[in-house]
């Protein structure tokens, strides 16, 4: 895979930060990912996530790699390290968070809204005043994000009522035609990646990604990469566009030119 060089490359104080789903994984983790993934950390470099996703979840042996970095989870709620198990900063929204989700479920169009909490994620029909009260009474925990899906999917990634409600209140984006996510005012995944460059004194910082939620990361580090998969927005604002896809495994394509423009590989 990184047959080719006389110099072998040296990544140390080089920080990756990646999303999860639709750059590094869909339905799997190609195998050509892990290992260049793998040569990276052991060449010195620091790899983590910034996903929307809790990163207890994916720990626990379901990754083919330990992220030797802290993560940027839940969009930047959580900066969660794999390696020791542990939360390492909480942001959770505000304790008004149901008069936010209140004004959204009445000022836009949906079909099902997730709360999730420390622990618990739990989904409710925005039709059914039980469910909806059903789903609020589990919840006992600070609320770190809420996830809308949208009553029809639409290029509209996130509907304009929608920012209008969640102006001042929360920070929204989505990554799919289907739903968007809130979290705390000014926590997104360029305070994530920002706080974990900070976490590890790393000298330099590059961001891959595949969509929307990925446009706040790109524009806090050196360089970015987005997959050949991401959209075109996406891939207008990055510093470089993989030929490979998420089911490809883009990763190869990513580390071997990061070794030739940064890591010193000849």
């Amino acid at each position: 895979m990184f047959e080719g060089f006389t110099i072998q490359p040296d990544f140390s104080g080089i920080l990756i930060c990646t999303d999860f789903d639709g750059t590094l994984y869909d339905h799997g983790i190609a195998p050509s990912n892990a290992e260049a993934i793998r040569y990276f950390i052991d060449r010195g470099g620091m790899f983590t996530l910034a996903s929307g996703r809790d990163g207890r979840v994916l720990n626990g042996g379901n990754l083919p790699f330990v992220p030797n970095a802290p993560a940027a989870c839940m969009n930047g709620g959580m900066i969660y390290d794999f390696q020791l198990d542990e939360i390492l900063i909480r942001n959770p929204m505000a304790d008004n968070w149901p008069e936010l989700l209140d004004d959204l479920i009445a000022g836009t169009p949906l079909r099902r809204a997730d709360i999730v909490s420390e622990g618990l994620r739990i989904g409710f029909d925005t039709d059914d005043p039980e469910d909806y009260a059903r789903a609020r009474a589990q919840i006992d925990t600070p609320v770190f994000k809420l996830v809308a899906y949208k009553a029809e999917p639409s290029d509209d990634l996130v509907p304009e009522a929608a920012r209008r409600i969640c102006e001042g209140r929360a920070n929204v984006l989505s990554n799919s035609r289907n739903c968007f996510e809130l979290t705390a005012p000014g926590i997104d995944k360029a305070w994530g990646v920002k706080k974990v460059r900070e976490l590890t004194g790393a000298s330099m910082l590059i961001t891959v990604g595949d969509c929307n939620g990925d446009l706040s990361m790109f524009s806090v580090s050196e360089d970015s990469y987005a997959v050949g998969n991401a959209i075109p927005s996406l891939k207008a604002a990055a510093g470089h566009v993989t030929e490979a896809d998420v089911t490809a495994g883009a990763f190869p394509e990513i580390i071997r030119s990061v070794a030739s423009l940064y890591g010193g590989a000849r």
